[in-house]
């Protein structure tokens, strides 16, 4: 069953025996939560740059992400004007480091902060649709069906209280930079220079806030539904994954988020005359970095596989249950007879390879085997990229642009 967004469709079907109609809402109607249909709208009602943005102007996110380039780009334009009118400030390095913010980290950063709530209303979606949440455990507390579940999750990732608290530590940052850092800052950037590129960080700091704040509440609000819900994983679903690979893909925006951070220290110790970040500011996005990837990691791969083991290990447990009984029925018998030993060892045979074979199909992992490897790259990549900044400053020096 797939979800679309053109017009009122109803569908059937069936789980546990029990038949369910699901109502698909109509594109006009997305932000209304409509049977088990989850919009990306419903998660950013109180973020007012993002209503600002997708609701309001209207933008397509692409624009949204070419146009992040536009203001930072204008900032830096001024400096290196600043540099070529007299200032001796500027090196080749600070242009690589401009070049990679301007043309990376801005708009890389919109576009995942852009992306993040379809992603999440995507996973949600797609795991209902795939048929892989089963019924409630009703031994367990909690939601008592899967339309009060999807509500909890938008009342807590659509807090009003999460924007005022991103907006709480930005306007304190921003405080803290003019009142205690910069006064004292070593920097040779003139002082209204540094104001400008305060002031354009600001929106780039609150889109990290709010994307990490809601990847974190995906990340244990799939955990939660795995706990309270029965997990019906499929063998031979194409994703490779037994109907899960939906972890996966909003596993690879954690990533981008995590890879965004290392490119913004490696930006800061390319232009580490400039005095873009203090020490205490680089441990500290070094720590968040240090903490977060192995969290994610954790939670989008770790806990995930050990639901996916304990469905499969229910699953096999029948047919373990039907082989001991057969063996135990075998060995206790009277008869043993050259025909009746025959057609016992058949039927233990069969009954281990059916075994073998329902155990070797059954996915363990959300994630196909060979992306691992390159989730893998993708997260070392970061730890090398000091070593690659190292080696373009011995270049430039070797080459006398330094």
């Amino acid at each position: 069953m797939s979800y679309r967004n053109q017009s009122t469709k109803s569908a059937v079907f069936q789980h546990g025996g029990v038949e369910a109609k699901l109502i698909e809402p109509q594109k006009d109607t997305a932000s209304s939560m409509n049977g088990n249909y989850l919009s990306a709208h419903q998660l950013y009602q109180h973020d007012p740059m993002l209503v600002l943005f997708k609701d309001t102007l209207r933008l397509h996110d692409l624009w949204i992400s070419a146009g992040a380039m536009l203001l930072p780009g204008t900032v830096f334009l001024i400096w290196s004007l600043g540099w070529t009118s007299g200032g001796q400030w500027w090196t080749p390095d600070d242009t690589l480091s401009v070049l990679l913010q301007i043309f990376i980290l801005f708009p890389l950063l919109f576009l995942i902060y852009l992306l993040v709530p379809a992603s999440i209303a995507g996973l949600f979606n797609t795991l209902r649709a795939n048929g892989v949440v089963g019924e409630y455990r009703g031994h367990q507390s909690g939601a008592q069906t899967y339309e009060n579940f999807m509500q909890q999750l938008v009342t807590w990732i659509d807090k009003s209280w999460w924007t005022m608290a991103i907006l709480a530590i930005v306007v304190f940052y921003a405080l803290y930079r003019l009142v205690v850092l910069e006064p004292g800052s070593l920097s040779p950037v003139p002082y209204w220079m540094r104001l400008c590129a305060l002031v354009i960080y600001l929106p780039l700091m609150y889109a990290t806030g709010m994307s990490v704040v809601r990847l974190l509440l995906a990340l244990v609000f799939t955990n939660w539904l795995l706990y309270l819900f029965a997990l019906q994983v499929k063998p031979l679903y194409p994703d490779g994954a037994g109907g899960l690979g939906a972890l996966g893909r909003i596993l690879w925006v954690s990533v981008g988020i995590m890879l965004w951070e290392a490119l913004l220290l490696v930006a800061t110790v390319l232009s580490r005359n400039l005095h873009w970040l203090s020490l205490p500011e680089m441990f500290l996005l070094g720590a968040i970095y240090v903490v977060l990837t192995p969290a994610l990691l954790i939670g989008w791969l770790i806990f995930p596989h050990r639901a996916m083991v304990n469905a499969r290990d229910e699953t096999l447990q029948p047919l373990a249950n039907a082989y001991q009984q057969a063996l135990t029925a075998s060995i206790s018998s009277a008869e043993y007879d050259r025909q009746n030993v025959v057609a016992e060892t058949r039927q233990l045979a069969a009954l281990k390879q059916r075994y073998d074979l329902a155990r070797d199909t059954f996915p363990t992992w959300p994630l196909e085997i060979s992306t691992f490897s390159r989730i893998g790259v993708t997260i070392i990549l970061p730890l090398i990229l000091p070593l690659i900044t190292a080696l373009i400053t011995l270049a430039l020096h070797a080459l006398g642009l330094q």
